[in-house]
C-alpha cells in the first residue's frame, strides 16, 4: 500500500461513525432526487423554478454534499410528488 493510500485508509479509520453515515445518506438523498428527475423528466432548471431556488442551490443538492433541512426536503417532495 503506498502512502495515499495509508493516509485516505487512515482518514476513513478516524472520522467519526455519525458523520460516515451522514455522508452516506446525503448521497442516498441526491440520488434519489436526480432518480425521481429523470423518472419524471423534470430538469434541474424546472426543479429550481418549481421549488422557487437557483439552479445552483439544486446543484448543490445533487452534488451529495448537501446538508438539507427538513423543509427543503418536504418543498421538493410536494413538487416531485412523491417522497424523498
Amino acid at each position: 500500500m503506498n502512502k495515499t493510500q495509508q493516509l485516505f485508509h487512515q482518514v476513513i479509520d478516524e472520522t467519526p461513525e455519525h458523520i460516515k453515515i451522514q455522508v452516506d445518506l446525503s448521497f442516498q438523498i441526491a440520488d434519489r432526487i436526480d432518480a425521481l428527475l429523470k423518472q419524471k423528466g423534470i430538469s434541474q432548471k424546472e426543479l429550481a423554478k418549481l421549488t422557487q431556488t437557483s439552479e445552483a442551490a439544486v446543484s448543490r443538492w445533487l452534488s451529495g454534499t448537501h446538508n438539507f433541512t427538513i423543509s427543503t426536503l418536504a418543498k421538493i417532495s410536494a413538487v416531485l410528488g412523491e417522497n424523498i
